[in-house]
């Protein structure tokens, strides 16, 4: 075999190797997320009352997290488990799925990506008392949805206002528990 040959064969087993490691590692983790919200949910739902006469009881939010973390689990494990199948399978020398599935798995974060959120997050809980959850949410989710996750304006402004507005609205009007309103006079005249 020819050096370039060899390089190219080890380089595509060591890629294969890795990419085979990384969904094992994501189907751990999805699995993770399964026992969590089950784990949420059980205490939740044996030690803490659901609703009470004034709303929302203390097990309201633990019970809901926990079937939103079993069903959100439960499928991003469906997703790996059917890219991890493709990529096995195309290891057998069945078929050429792996470039299927790298075209399935995201990419990876880089670290300005991971420090980007965290600032950012910090920078959320610095202004939420300023600003008010409605503006501070608004300008959060455009920021993470426009810049780091590049999406089209139309689709970040829609779920943008929806994630802030609409749940402040859900918030304050249906389950009576109140978010941070603004502390700027101009801003919480105008009911943000």
């Amino acid at each position: 075999m020819m050096p370039d040959a060899e390089q190219s064969l080890t380089a595509q087993s060591e890629r294969v190797d890795f990419e085979k490691l990384r969904l094992r590692m994501s189907i751990v983790t999805a699995a993770a997320v399964v026992l969590v919200g089950a784990f949420a949910l059980v205490v939740a739902s044996r030690q803490l009352p659901f609703w009470t006469s004034l709303g929302p009881g203390p097990g309201f939010f633990p019970t809901c997290l926990g079937v939103i973390l079993i069903v959100l689990g439960a499928v991003w494990l469906g997703m790996v488990w059917r890219t991890h199948r493709s990529v096995s399978s195309a290891v057998d020398g069945e078929g050429p799925a792996d470039v299927a599935a790298q075209d399935q798995q995201p990419h990876g974060f880089s670290i300005p990506t991971v420090v980007a959120i965290v600032a950012s997050l910090c920078v959320l809980a610095a202004v939420l008392n300023i600003l008010g959850y409605q503006l501070s949410i608004l300008l959060f989710l455009l920021f993470h949805l426009l810049v780091l996750g590049r999406r089209g304006f139309i689709l970040s402004a829609v779920i943008a206002v929806a994630g802030s507005f609409g749940v402040f609205v859900l918030f304050t009007q249906v389950l009576t528990v109140p978010l941070p309103v603004s502390s700027i006079p101009f801003l919480r005249d105008l009911g943000l």
